[in-house]
């Protein structure tokens, strides 16, 4: 009998460790269940070193981490917006800056590759960069043409300054003599040891890169004269011109015409469309703090989404349609159609 009733005990016991555990693993799973739905690690491609894309990209990972409870978004240095389309096409970046130019082809799968790269949807315009074409004062280059017979830095490969600069230069029938695809921040190193001549950059404006330069050598701006300006807008319909006011950089004596190109913030569809719909939200609640760390942001406004080539993230549509932004049909996503 007492053989029987210590029996019982331990039974009773195993019993009541098994509900607690039960209970236990029930609610742990609950907590990883909500955690696992709130926490989000996202990867965020930008450009090289140096370029606006990166420092831009910087200041709104940081503003966005302190606007929205757990995101997490770490910035990764790439090639630009070729790069960043294939990366979140493979699914191994969630958000990345690209140029309205690039970004409409590789959607659509023309022009810079043959692969649409479906998966990709915009979420904001952010602002319109110029392609700037820079060498150093006093070494016998001051257009474009000069450009002839020396060694020229396009750009990081798969960057629109990499792409643009090459179009440009076989648009306009210019040979240099040697063409290498380096980061800003390479190129930039380069011109002042003298291993290369002249360089390009599509940033923003004012660029952080030539900010920088200036600090240390007198920079010869180079700009495009009207007939050459037409050649390129023939050929490159996307593209568009802006003109840079003389002042804007410390050794800027005039008014320089350059190659512009509005700029895209794109993500994977996959996203959630609650998440896409905060970071947009945010974004534009945020536009201040972005100015202070990047003044083009000043051009991050919502009717400005007019300008992607991409369609929009369902995320991203519905607040824009919250706010009263007519969309056109080409930027309604398939999935919402």
């Amino acid at each position: 009998m007492l053989l029987n009733k210590y029996i019982k005990v331990i039974l009773f016991g195993c019993l009541i460790i098994f509900i607690l555990s039960a209970c236990s693993d029930v609610s742990g799973e609950g907590d990883a269940g909500t955690n696992g739905s709130d926490s989000h690690k996202l990867l965020l491609g930008t450009s090289s070193q140096g370029g606006t894309y990166y420092v831009w990209g910087g200041g709104w990972a940081d503003i966005m981490a302190k606007s929205i409870t757990d995101v997490d978004i770490a910035v990764e240095v790439t090639g630009g917006p070729n790069s960043n389309m294939q990366l979140i096409q493979s699914g191994d970046m969630e958000i990345g800056f690209v140029t309205a130019w690039l970004g409409g082809e590789g959607y659509n799968g023309v022009g810079w590759t043959n692969q649409k790269h479906d998966k990709i949807r915009s979420l904001f315009a952010m602002y319109p960069s110029v392609m700037h074409m820079y060498a150093l004062k006093g070494k016998g280059i001051e257009s474009i043409h000069d450009f002839n017979g020396k060694h020229v830095s396009t750009g990081a490969p798969g960057s629109t300054s990499a792409e643009a600069g090459t179009a440009l230069l076989d648009a306009l029938d210019i040979k240099p003599k040697k063409i290498s695809g380096l980061p800003t921040s390479t190129s930039v190193d380069g011109l002042r040891d003298g291993t290369i001549d002249a360089g390009f950059a599509v940033t923003g404006v004012p660029g952080p890169f030539m900010m920088d330069l200036e600090t240390s050598h007198e920079v010869q701006h180079i700009g495009l004269s009207n007939k050459d300006m037409e050649t390129l807008l023939e050929k490159y319909p996307y593209w568009n011109e802006m003109v840079i006011p003389k002042g804007t950089y410390k050794h800027q004596d005039e008014d320089t015409k350059l190659v512009a190109f509005w700029n895209l913030a794109i993500a994977s569809s996959d996203l959630s469309e609650d998440l896409v719909y905060d970071l947009v939200k945010a974004t534009f609640e945020k536009n201040k703090e972005l100015q202070s760390v990047d003044p083009t942001a000043k051009d991050t406004i919502a009717e400005n989404i007019k300008y992607s080539t991409v369609p929009l993230h369902p995320g991203a549509l519905k607040y824009y349609r919250e706010v009263g932004i007519e969309i056109p049909d080409e930027l309604i996503p398939p999935e919402s159609k």
